[in-house]
């Protein structure tokens, strides 16, 4: 049962190839009808031969000529149920002398006439006459009226008003009883009279986009032998079946495609997903100047020594974006407490858990880009300002400038040839792509042709890159040294105990090393080390780059509040940029409804659909 899908793919087909081209595209603003005619002979097999005549006005909205829609199939009361209907021997003339040049389309249960020619317009009313059979519109024995029903919507909606409607029904037998309804939910009468065995039923007028049904009710027996067809949606298991057929050619071409895709995923994580290393060397170290070193693709862990400081000419933010491959809130942070602690800005808790930010005098000169962009961009109200101030949209854009800023900063350092956050969402992206492409295609396919297995291999490359998506933005041969000693340096903050410090003249390591411990997430350790040196008089660390906390007498409010910090101010950042984009969205729904067939005609509410005319001008 591949009609489900088929409607799918058909009006897919409508938009790339454009509805200009359809017979079903009516002009936006049809012409009136100046008079309607319709004619129903039925026979006793249950056979309506249609003929209708009607006068299009052109001359109050120029056309080439009137386009008919049928449905060949409606819904019946029962779910997943349909009425089938036949519609044949459609026949076209203009008794005007119009151009009566016919194209019929049949697309998911609707059948397009598109009567004209594209390059031949009227501007004075044209009168054309239509005739076809249709099948499926007689309910014999109908469980409520008891008779053999012919209920028919002749009108299905048109898209212009229709003036002077006229329907003659004749049958085999006397006709018993009959009804007329309108309006939009066919609850309104319209004239109806009968005579032995025939019935007239008029209306004066049907605005547009309203239906019309008429109903004849024959004596039961009328109608020997004549059922309605009815269909059922194709379960599950046999869209399936069909729409995946496994044969000879559908399972070698799979193979081979799944094959390639899994090759394709694989080449992909090796070049994508996997670092640069320089062979031949002890992780860590780098070439000679102007030596040749080959370089390869990363094998399994790198054993990383102790080192004792941070790589060499490395700042916190820069290690912390390469060591994950993110520039995240943590390595902005730990951006903010280093220029702390190099004296360019004075961090201070407050007593409502807030934190100040202090401008120093100290010139900027020596700052690298992204450190000196992110000290503008936070005090470009004034010297001073506080978390809770950093709040307001002015700050907008602060966060985001500093991430593109640090990955700008380690491509320039050449430890990743490309910014590894587009990376990633490019190839997020594109998997998300192939596998909805790859879904869909072998829907569409497989409903048409049952060959739906040859495109999932696409959505299972897409879904293998959706997986390693994560792992992309390897670093370069470069980047892969200095993650080596920064690893090294990170074992070191990790595990050194007091006596295994490295202390320097001069300096004082708890702070120098406090933000390299936030983008390692040690804080903690870091702070209690340092703080039980210090109770043992041992060592005195300096933290008057930080005001409002002592790291002795409150060790653990000191880590706390550093952690709060770090939170807090890139909270801060985020709600800067929502109070700038902050925008109302609306919503709007939409609802619909349709009467179940299955009623008597005589209570109005909707008949049988099959053959009724829909349609307009073009």
């Amino acid at each position: 049962m591949r009609r489900l899908f088929r409607g799918l793919f058909l009006v897919i087909t409508v938009v790339l190839v454009g509805l200009t081209n359809s017979p079903q595209a009516w002009a936006k603003e049809s012409a009136p009808v100046n008079w309607w005619k319709v004619n129903v002979n039925l026979t006793s097999d249950g056979v309506a031969h249609v003929e209708a005549e009607l006068e299009m006005d052109f001359s109050k909205v120029n056309g080439r000529g009137p386009v008919f829609a049928f449905t060949e199939k409606q819904r019946t009361g029962n779910e997943g149920e349909w009425l089938n209907f036949g519609i044949s021997n459609i026949q076209v003339s203009s008794p005007s002398g119009a151009n009566s040049e016919t194209q019929i389309t049949r697309d998911n249960g609707t059948i397009g006439v598109r009567v004209g020619e594209k390059n031949t317009t009227y501007s004075t009313p044209q009168t054309y006459r239509i005739s076809y059979e249709v099948t499926g519109l007689i309910a014999t024995n109908h469980a409520v009226s008891g008779l053999d029903e012919f209920n028919w919507n002749v009108i299905n909606g048109w898209e212009s008003e229709i003036k002077n409607f006229q329907v003659t029904v004749t049958g085999p037998a006397a006709i018993s009883k009959v009804a007329c309804w309108q309006t939009k939910k066919l609850h309104t009468p319209c004239e109806s009279n009968s005579s032995d065995a025939s019935a007239s039923y008029t209306v004066d007028r049907i605005p547009a986009g309203n239906p019309v049904q008429v109903v004849a009710g024959f004596p039961a027996g009328t109608f020997p032998g004549v059922t309605q067809k009815v269909t059922k949606d194709p379960t599950l298991s046999e869209l399936l079946s069909e729409t995946y057929s496994l044969t000879p050619a559908t399972g070698i071409t799979t193979t081979l495609l799944g094959a390639g895709a899994v090759a394709g995923l694989l080449s992909m994580r090796n070049r994508k997903a996997r670092d640069e290393v320089f062979l031949g060397l002890t992780p860590g170290l780098t070439p000679a100047a102007g030596a040749a070193s080959e370089v390869g693709k990363r094998r399994g862990k790198v054993n990383v020594a102790v080192a004792f400081q941070p790589p060499k000419g490395t700042l916190p933010g820069e290690i912390g974006t390469l060591t994950d491959a993110t520039a995240d809130s943590v390595d902005i942070s730990a951006t903010i407490v280093d220029l702390a602690v190099r004296g360019y800005l004075v961090m201070t808790a407050l007593p409502d858990g807030d934190h100040q930010l202090t401008r120093s005098k100290k010139k900027l000169k020596d700052l690298a880009g992204y450190e000196k962009q992110l000290m503008v961009d936070i005090f470009k109200a004034g010297k001073t300002v506080t978390l809770d101030q950093l709040r307001h949209k002015r700050y907008a854009g602060t966060q985001s400038r500093a991430r593109n800023n640090l990955y700008k900063r380690v491509i320039s350092r050449k430890w990743f040839r490309d910014n590894p956050q587009k990376a990633r969402k490019s190839a997020l992206k594109l998997g998300i792509s192939l596998t909805v492409a790859g879904l869909v295609g072998s829907l569409l396919v497989g409903a048409v042709t049952g060959w739906g297995l040859i495109l999932l291999p696409v959505a299972l490359f897409g879904i293998g890159l959706i997986f390693l998506a994560h792992r992309f933005g390897a670093r370069t041969a470069q980047g892969s040294a200095v993650l080596a000693q920064a690893r090294g340096f990170e074992l070191y903050l990790r595990t050194a105990e007091k006596e295994q410090l490295r202390f320097e003249e001069g300096v004082d390591i708890f702070s120098r090393y406090l933000p390299y411990a936030m983008i390692f997430g040690i804080v903690d350790r870091w702070t209690k080390l340092f703080a039980k040196l210090g109770n043992e008089g041992s060592y005195q660390v300096d933290t008057s780059w930080y005001q409002g906390m002592d790291l002795y007498h409150s060790t653990g409010m000191f880590y706390t509040n550093l952690n709060s910090f770090s939170h807090d101010f890139s909270r801060s950042l985020s709600y800067a940029t929502f109070a700038e984009k902050a925008a109302q969205m609306a919503q709007s729904a939409q609802s619909s409804s349709s009467g179940s067939s299955g009623d008597s005609g005589f209570s109005g509410g909707g008949g049988f659909s099959g053959g009724g005319f829909s349609g307009g001008s073009w």
